[in-house]
C-alpha cells in the first residue's frame, strides 16, 4: 500500500509535459492575436490608399481632366471602391466609398468593414 502511494505521489510530483500543455493552450490566442494585428493593418492601409484615391481624383477634377473618376480608381489599385462626386462651379468635390479586405475565419463569414473618404480641391481656371 505505501508503495502505491509513493508512487501516487511521484507522479502528481512530475511536472514533465507540462510546458506543451501551456503552449497548447497559449498557441491559440497567440495566432488569433496576429490575425488581429494584421487585419487592423490592413484597414489602416485601405483607408490611407482611399484617402490618397479622393485627393487625387479631386486634384484632377479642379484640373478639369474629364478622366477624374478613372484617375481616382486607378489610385486606389486592389480596393473595391465606388467614386462619386466631381468638378462643381467653385470646387471640385470628390468621395471615395471603399470597403477593406477582411481577413476570412471560418467563424467570422459576414464581417464587412465600409467607409468613406472625401476630398476638396478648388476648381482651377479652364484655359482657353
Amino acid at each position: 500500500m505505501m508503495k502505491v502511494i509513493t508512487r501516487w505521489v511521484s507522479y502528481v510530483n512530475n511536472e514533465r509535459g507540462t510546458q506543451a500543455l501551456q503552449f497548447l493552450g497559449l498557441f491559440p490566442l497567440v495566432l488569433l492575436s496576429m490575425l488581429i494585428i494584421w487585419q487592423v493593418g490592413l484597414i489602416s492601409y485601405s483607408v490611407v490608399v482611399a484617402e490618397a484615391a479622393a485627393r487625387d481624383g479631386a486634384r484632377a477634377a479642379s484640373a478639369h481632366d474629364e478622366g477624374w473618376a478613372e484617375i481616382a480608381r486607378n489610385s486606389a489599385y486592389g480596393l473595391d471602391v465606388e467614386v462619386t462626386g466631381g468638378p462643381g462651379e467653385e470646387t471640385a468635390t470628390v468621395q471615395v466609398k471603399a470597403k477593406a479586405p477582411i481577413i476570412s475565419l471560418p467563424w467570422i463569414e459576414s464581417m464587412k468593414f465600409e467607409f468613406t473618404a472625401d476630398a476638396v480641391m478648388p476648381m482651377e481656371k479652364k484655359r482657353e
